[in-house]
């Protein structure tokens, strides 16, 4: 991972806007997101995390390309998505304490906005409505996920 270069918090609530889980939400509510984001930019072929590990971030991305790999055995792992900018992952680590359930692996050079759970439950004491719309948006992407698993297998 490579430092960022810091990102006016203008800019910031701009990208926020155009992610799908936080499209939707006021002005103040991105302007308190885009507050406690942090930037993060990774290499090509980098792991950003592997799957098993403990995770307490979302990464929004701004620039580049990831592969959501799910590692089926040993010799063999199966590539879920692959997402680009304006979307995110890392998701389930903001409400849960599990492990991470895939691999994150950059396939083209990438810049993030991330995410820490701790910021996350602060901003939700203050606007609440927040988490209401991001677990709205995440029960659709859930059911995106299942649909697409249903019909492939490791």
């Amino acid at each position: 991972m490579e430092a960022a270069t810091a990102i006016p918090l203008t800019d910031k609530i701009l990208h926020l806007k155009n992610i799908e889980i936080f499209a939707d939400l006021s002005v103040n509510e991105l302007a308190a997101v885009a507050s406690v984001t942090e930037e993060a930019a990774f290499d090509e072929m980098e792991m950003v995390f592997q799957e098993g590990e403990v995770g307490d971030t979302l990464f929004l991305i701004l620039e580049g390309e990831v592969a959501v790999i799910k590692d089926c055995n040993a010799e063999r792992e199966f590539e879920l998505d692959s997402i680009g900018p304006g979307d995110y992952f890392g998701e389930m680590a903001l409400f849960g304490d599990d492990r991470r359930s895939a691999t994150i692996r950059v396939k083209k050079k990438a810049r993030f906005l991330t995410l820490n759970k701790q910021e996350l439950q602060e901003i939700v004491r203050e606007y609440p409505q927040i988490a209401l719309h991001v677990c709205r948006v995440l029960s659709m992407r859930i059911r995106r996920l299942h649909g697409k698993i249903s019909t492939q297998s490791c």
